[in-house]
């Protein structure tokens, strides 16, 4: 197990971590250029009002190894609040006890803001993988069909 640290990223610290923020959810979101503008002035409002949260993994060098950018929802079935995890991405592979310790960071989180569970969406093989060996469920499959082809 690795000397890694995990902070939440208070609102007034976002401006300081804003670049490598929008690095990390370029990367993972897969967000298209013409779409950016779009996504980073919504997401930068929602973290300056606390509206979605930023969690970062730091080496013992102070390093920036990972981030997760979440938000607290609404389930549209059940009414119950839920910790959204929008956006996961480490610059480099995380071992599973690492990995488990970091979840169970997120997931007291949750707990603390009395979520009855964490979700996200995913199409990353490895974040599938994790996902299983944490315990989670699927619970739905999300398609897409782009008018514009």
């Amino acid at each position: 197990m690795s000397t890694n640290s995990i902070y939440r990223v208070l609102c007034m610290q976002v401006p300081v971590f804003w670049e490598a923020i929008k690095y990390c959810c370029v990367q993972a979101d897969e967000v298209p250029e013409d779409a950016r503008q779009h996504y980073f002035m919504s997401l930068l409002q929602d973290l300056l009002s606390d509206k979605a949260q930023c969690f970062i993994v730091l080496d013992h060098e102070r390093v920036l190894r990972a981030m997760a950018i979440t938000r607290i929802i609404s389930d549209k079935t059940s009414g119950q609040k839920e910790l959204e995890i929008q956006c996961l991405y480490s610059m480099m592979h995380i071992p599973d006890e690492d990995l488990q310790r970091y979840w169970g960071f997120i997931g007291e989180f949750g707990r603390k803001e009395s979520c009855k569970a964490v979700v996200f969406n995913t199409r990353n093989e490895r974040i599938m993988d994790i996902a299983e060996m944490l315990g989670c469920q699927e619970r739905l499959r999300r398609y897409s069909l782009d008018f514009r082809r």
